[in-house]
């Protein structure tokens, strides 16, 4: 890549801290966007992906602080794991509101800076959600398959500007989701290095090569 800028949104998550670090070990200089930021620097920043000013705020500053936008990587997301029946509307909303509404917003304003600059890549974590149909998965599923097809009219209307979307659909991760869930075993997960690894190869091609999905996933597949 020429421009070597980044953004990792929900990048003080377990998956973001991962990607956060391999990017910044390869020589990029990160942005790490999160809600959780508590004590903002020039190299973390705080957003909250299901409001739009917030976000407009975080590309400005990042813009400012780094220059062009080269990548961007969405690692921000929520889940509400439960039968449809008995599912909230809040959890549904909220569910739908950081990974699809989220994710629009943050690839909109990477849009815009990436086609004022000479285009760039946007990677957007997905799930194995996002193709198959799995139970207490109603919400989550709904908003994956949302980013799926994002990612896809994205990479379409990025076509004429050198803009390139990626989705990574994921498969079972061993974060803190799982550290309190002791029948299942790490050893039959990918670890966040493996998947910092893959957003890390697909970053660094050069924007002629179009990596529209992967699907990562542990030995056994789907758990």
């Amino acid at each position: 890549m020429s421009a070597r800028n980044a953004i990792v949104v929900g990048g003080t998550g377990d998956i973001g801290k991962a990607v956060t670090a391999r990017l910044r070990a390869e020589g990029l200089r990160v942005v790490c966007a999160s809600n959780d930021v508590r004590q903002e620097t020039p190299d973390e920043m705080r957003v909250d992906v299901t409001d739009e000013a917030s976000v407009i705020s975080l590309f400005d500053r990042a813009e400012k602080q780094l220059g062009p936008l080269a990548l961007l990587v969405n690692c921000a997301g929520f889940g509400a794991f439960t039968p449809l029946e008995e599912m909230s509307l809040h959890d549904w909303r909220k569910t739908l509101d950081v990974n699809l509404t989220g994710t629009f917003l943050c690839a909109r304003e990477a849009f815009k800076r990436m086609k004022a600059h000479g285009g760039g890549r946007l990677i957007h974590i997905g799930s194995v959600s996002d193709h198959l149909a799995l139970p207490m998965n109603g919400a989550y599923a709904a908003s994956k398959h949302g980013v799926r097809g994002l990612t896809g009219v994205l990479n379409e209307e990025g076509k004429p500007y050198s803009i390139r979307a990626t989705l990574i659909s994921l498969g079972a991760v061993y974060t803190s989701f799982w550290r309190t869930r002791p029948e299942f075993s790490p050893a039959d997960m990918l670890s966040v290095e493996e998947v910092a690894q893959s957003i890390w190869e697909i970053a660094r091609k050069p924007l002629n090569v179009r990596v529209d999905e992967i699907r990562l996933l542990p030995p056994k597949g789907v758990l």
